[in-house]
């Protein structure tokens, strides 16, 4: 009688405090305060619970006794307020414990203010990624403060679906999770949500986003080859990359590839080159560069006195997914690259500085 007793007392505890207050682990509690002072919190009375009887039973925070009984009814307004509560027989041994803690739902910085994650974009938090279709996805996020001060609280789900997350190995601020019932052949009917919970202090904030893994399918850089031909023609092939699904034909990526003029301090992939709209996919010189999308995964191009970066990307050609990060190789004129290494020769020969000569040394 008395454990059910007990069960239907935590059973009304719960439910008179739903909507604002919640338990997020064993022993752990959140209580949301609305910090206005127009807006009085509805949440400033909150019941604590030994689960021992008997009038020897007494509470303590800080080491400082606070009450007697089983049962503790705390007023939470501000962060003062929170922090851990311990129960105690008449030996002084702690029978149990609950860690208070407080979200701030709105304040003079507006509703539900966050400060403990960086802001990546506007209400963006959390950034998560995939390279491929494996299941296999992570979340990476930034902290305003210093990392040893907070803790972090993970999970992802999916309705009917199971998803293991764990901390990554070499950097504590990223989240590896595998969706282990995931089928790449089958189209997401529902979302992945991520949540993430930062504690500092007595200070809570909760974190979360939603993605199909289509969505945020990254691939990896892709490899770039040049095979010189004849009569001053080059040949610039790329792969997939390894990490990519199989088959191509059924997991097809589109790319984006421009052949930028190298100018000083100026190799930069990001480079923007004007297209023309009328031929958005095809390759539009201008100013002696290129930039243009395909499926193809080689172009041939005439050799130039001048030297050139040649970019290339990928991205699933079905989804609106990330790019990925460009790859890119320097294009030159054999016939120059010649031309330079033996004028640089002579000048050593003639200087008889031949410990310079390493340090001009072009390679083939």
């Amino acid at each position: 009688m008395d454990l059910l007793w007990s069960l239907l007392s935590i059973t009304c505890l719960f439910l008179q405090l739903e909507g604002c207050t919640r338990v997020i682990k064993p022993n752990t509690i959140v209580v949301d305060v609305d910090m206005t002072l127009s807006t009085p919190s509805t949440c400033r009375n909150v019941m604590l619970q030994c689960g021992e009887h008997g009038p020897s039973v007494y509470w303590q925070r800080k080491k400082q006794n606070i009450g007697k009984g089983s049962e503790l009814t705390i007023h939470v307004e501000d962060f003062p307020d929170a922090g851990n509560f311990t129960c105690h027989n008449d030996n002084g041994d702690i029978l149990n414990h609950t860690l208070v803690l407080i979200q701030v739902t709105k304040n003079d910085r507006g509703e539900h203010p966050k400060q403990i994650l960086q802001e990546i974009s506007d209400q963006i938090y959390i950034k998560c990624e995939t390279k491929n279709y494996s299941g296999v996805f992570e979340c990476s996020w930034n902290l305003n403060m210093n990392p040893n001060k907070v803790q972090i609280l993970f999970e992802a789900h999916r309705s009917n679906s199971s998803i293991s997350c764990t901390v990554h190995n070499q950097d504590k601020s990223r989240a590896v999770c595998h969706e282990l019932t995931y089928c790449p052949f089958q189209e997401e009917l529902e979302k992945v949500v991520f949540n993430l919970h930062a504690i500092n202090g007595p200070h809570f904030e909760n974190y979360s986003s939603e993605f199909f893994l289509a969505d945020i399918v990254k691939p990896e850089k892709v490899q770039i080859y040049k095979k010189d031909e004849g009569d001053k023609k080059v040949v610039v092939s790329w792969e997939y990359p390894e990490s990519w699904d199989h088959p191509h034909s059924y997991f097809p990526l589109t790319f984006e590839v421009k052949v930028l003029k190298a100018l000083k301090n100026k190799h930069n992939c990001d480079h923007e080159v004007r297209s023309d709209p009328r031929t958005p996919n095809h390759k539009v010189p201008h100013k002696g560069s290129y930039h243009f999308f395909t499926e193809e995964t080689s172009l041939q191009l005439n050799h130039s006195t001048k030297k050139y970066i040649f970019c290339v990307r990928a991205k699933d050609m079905y989804c609106n997914s990330p790019w990925s990060e460009w790859s890119a190789i320097v294009l030159r004129d054999p016939g120059q690259q010649c031309w330079l290494k033996d004028y640089y020769y002579a000048l050593c020969f003639l200087k008889h500085r031949y410990s310079l000569c390493h340090m001009w040394h072009l390679g083939p």
